[in-house]
């Protein structure tokens, strides 16, 4: 038997975060990349920052996007990407966010 009044606050709990949710809108063409560089402090990516690249996302000339170059991946802006007649450039995905642990001095 269960007596009293339900609480007020019943019903009204708060759901955690999801953060894939949040970050992921096409699963099945998302990929995670670790950055392990510090050539794009330029751009607000600091080395150990994680990339969330969507693979599937249309991709326009100002996209921020990772890229194949000389067996390498590559950070950079469509509009930026230096063409190599000998080689094709193949883009990965386009980058949605960054991911970026702050680090205590």
């Amino acid at each position: 038997m269960i007596t009293g009044f339900p609480s007020p606050a019943q019903g009204y709990e708060q759901k955690g975060i999801d953060f894939n949710n949040i970050l992921i809108k096409h699963p099945s063409a998302t990929v995670v990349m670790k950055i392990e560089s510090s050539n794009y402090i330029s751009m607000g990516i600091y080395n150990g920052d994680i990339l969330v690249i969507d693979r599937s996302k249309r991709i326009t000339p100002n996209s921020l996007v990772v890229y194949e170059s000389e067996g390498h991946f590559v950070l950079g802006r469509v509009y930026k990407i230096k063409k190599n007649p000998e080689q094709e450039t193949i883009v990965t995905g386009a980058v949605t966010h960054v991911i970026h642990t702050v680090k205590e001095i």
